[in-house]
Order: structure tokens, then C-alpha cells, then sequence
């Protein structure tokens, strides 16, 4: 189960993310043009899934590999030494994720402490705001996935 959630945990909240976005979307054109009436309330929650799926799809393509990045440099190093530069862009981004997750906390607290809501549907402003402290804490677990496979590749007997 466990090996389950680790294959498929973003694809899974991205898969439901996209697709309530996409069905929002669809009954408010539904209402706002066959019913000449719309829902206050659909936009909104749309724009929070997007936000949400933003956030996610980041830990997704740092999970896949599929993020863009610029291997001129490195690709003139030795193999060995390529592998220590990808750990140190690894922890790098290690770096950046700890300081987006911290300040995006921060904010997210002092949301939730003014007590502001959504206009529309009265959510607390707070849940939207943790969407980027749970998406980097994501990104900061696959990145330590990755840097170990990178390890263990360097540790291979005949490498």
C-alpha cells in the first residue's frame, strides 16, 4: 500500500484536482448559458483546485524528472562527477523548497489567524494559502528520493 501512495499520490490528487476543476467549469457554462443563471460559488472553487494542482504538479515533475534544465555544463563533466552535481542541484532545490515552505506557513498562520474566507463559499482563506507548504514538503520528499537513487548509483560496485 505504502509502495501504492508513493507511486501515485500526486497523479491521484492531480487526477482529482484537474477533474473537479474541469467539471466546475463545465456545469457553470452549463448554468450560465442553458440556464441563463450561474453558481457563485463554482469559479471559486475552481481557482482553488488550480491552485492546489499548481502545487502538486511541481512535487509531480520533480517525482518524473520532467522539470526543464540546462545540462550543458554538466553534460561535459565525467559521468562520476555528473552524478555529485545533480545531488547538489537536488540540494539546492532543497533549499529553496525549506525557505518556500517556511514563509508560505508563516503567511498561511497569519491567514488563518485574521480569520479571512473565501467570498463565496465562506472556506477559510488558510487551506488555499497551504497549498504551497504542502506542495514543497512534497517536492522536499522526492528530492530525497532522488538524491538517494543518485547515492546508490555512485555506490554501485564496477561504477
Amino acid at each position: 500500500m505504502l509502495k501504492f501512495i508513493d507511486k501515485h499520490l500526486e497523479e491521484i490528487l492531480l487526477v482529482f484536482l484537474l477533474s473537479l476543476m474541469s467539471l466546475l467549469i463545465g456545469v457553470q457554462v452549463f448554468m450560465r448559458y442553458v440556464m441563463q443563471d450561474s453558481l457563485s460559488w463554482s469559479d471559486e472553487l475552481a481557482r482553488y483546485s488550480f491552485i492546489w494542482a499548481t502545487y502538486i504538479g511541481v512535487s509531480c515533475g520533480v517525482k518524473r524528472n520532467a522539470h526543464i534544465c540546462v545540462d550543458a555544463f554538466t553534460s561535459k563533466l565525467p559521468e562520476k562527477i555528473q552524478h555529485y552535481a545533480i545531488i547538489l542541484s537536488h540540494l539546492l532545490f532543497i533549499l529553496f523548497a525549506v525557505m518556500v515552505m517556511k514563509e508560505g506557513y508563516a503567511l498561511t498562520l497569519k491567514v488563518f489567524s485574521f480569520g479571512q474566507q473565501s467570498s463565496a463559499m465562506g472556506l477559510p482563506m488558510g487551506y488555499v494559502y497551504l497549498a504551497p507548504t504542502v506542495g514543497f514538503g512534497l517536492v522536499i520528499i522526492r528530492l530525497l528520493q532522488r538524491i538517494y537513487l543518485e547515492i546508490l548509483t555512485i555506490r554501485k560496485p564496477g561504477y
